[in-house]
C-alpha cells in the first residue's frame, strides 16, 4: 500500500510540473503563446495576472494587414506588458500610428514579409526594449520610433534604403546602432513643415547620421549622458 502511495505521489508531482511548464510557456522562452486571432489575444491577456515590463507576456501570432490594428488596440487596453512576435508572411506593413503610445509593448519581432514601417508607427512606445526588423524592410517612416525611450539598441538590416525624419529621435536609452547595409545621404534625412519653414532633420540624435555616412556599415555606439534638458542632448557616436 505504501508503495502505491509513493507511486501516486510521484505521478502527481510529475503532472503538476508538466502543467506548470505548459501554463508558463506563453510567458517565458521561445516565441511565446501561439494565438490565431485578436479575440484569442484578448481572452488570453485578460486571463493573465498583472505583470511588469521586466516580465512581459510573450505572444506569437500570424497577423495579416486587416488584423493588425485590432491586435494593437487590444495590447494598448489590456493593461499587461506584452512582447509580440509576428510570424508568417501575411503582413506587408506596419501602418501609420498602429502602435502609437502603446506603453505596454515591450518587444516586437517584425516578419520578413513587411517592407515598410509607417510614420509614427511606434511613437511614444516608452516600454519598448526590443525591436527586431525583418530583412525585407525598405523604409522606416517619419517619427517611426520617436521617444521609444527604453530602446537600448537597434539593427538596421541591409534591406533598408530609407530612414525618414526623426525616426529614432529622443530614444534616450539608445546606445548602439548597427547598420548592415548602405543608405545614401538623401535617404537618411527628409523634409517636414514645422510652421517656420522647411527644415532638414536627422533620423537620429547627435552626429550618428554624419558618422555613418563617413564610416559605412558597422556598429556605432555612444556613452554621452542625457542632460536634464533633453533638447540639449547631442550624443557623440563612435564606430566600434
Amino acid at each position: 500500500m505504501k508503495n502505491k502511495i509513493k507511486v501516486f505521489n510521484f505521478i502527481t508531482i510529475v503532472l503538476i510540473f508538466i502543467l506548470s511548464a505548459t501554463s508558463c510557456s506563453g510567458q517565458s522562452g521561445g516565441g511565446g503563446k501561439s494565438l490565431n486571432s485578436a479575440e484569442e489575444l484578448k481572452k488570453y491577456l485578460d486571463s493573465q495576472p498583472a505583470n511588469g515590463p521586466d516580465k512581459p507576456i510573450k505572444v506569437s501570432m500570424t497577423i495579416n494587414d486587416p488584423m493588425l490594428k485590432s491586435v494593437a488596440d487590444i495590447i494598448k487596453s489590456a493593461g499587461k506588458y506584452v512582447s509580440l512576435n509576428i510570424t508568417g508572411n501575411a503582413l506587408t506593413e506596419i501602418p501609420y500610428i498602429t502602435f502609437y503610445e502603446c506603453k505596454t509593448l515591450v518587444g516586437i519581432t517584425i516578419p520578413n514579409s513587411v517592407t515598410e514601417i509607417g510614420n509614427s508607427a511606434f511613437l511614444n512606445c516608452t516600454s519598448l526594449t526590443s525591436v527586431t526588423l525583418g530583412n525585407s524592410v525598405k523604409r522606416i517612416g517619419d517619427f517611426a520610433f520617436i521617444n521609444c525611450s527604453s530602446l537600448p539598441s537597434i539593427t538596421i538590416p541591409n534591406s533598408v534604403t530609407t530612414i525618414k525624419d526623426q525616426a529614432f529621435r529622443l530614444c534616450t536609452s539608445l546606445t548602439s546602432v548597427t547598420f548592415e547595409g548602405t543608405i545614401s545621404s538623401d535617404n537618411l534625412v527628409g523634409m517636414i513643415d514645422n510652421f517656420v519653414g522647411m527644415n532638414w532633420l536627422s533620423p537620429f540624435d547627435g552626429d550618428l547620421r554624419d558618422k555613418y555616412l563617413a564610416g559605412g556599415i558597422g556598429t556605432y555606439t555612444t556613452t554621452t549622458p542625457v542632460p536634464a534638458n533633453i533638447d540639449d542632448w547631442k550624443p557623440v557616436w563612435t564606430k566600434k
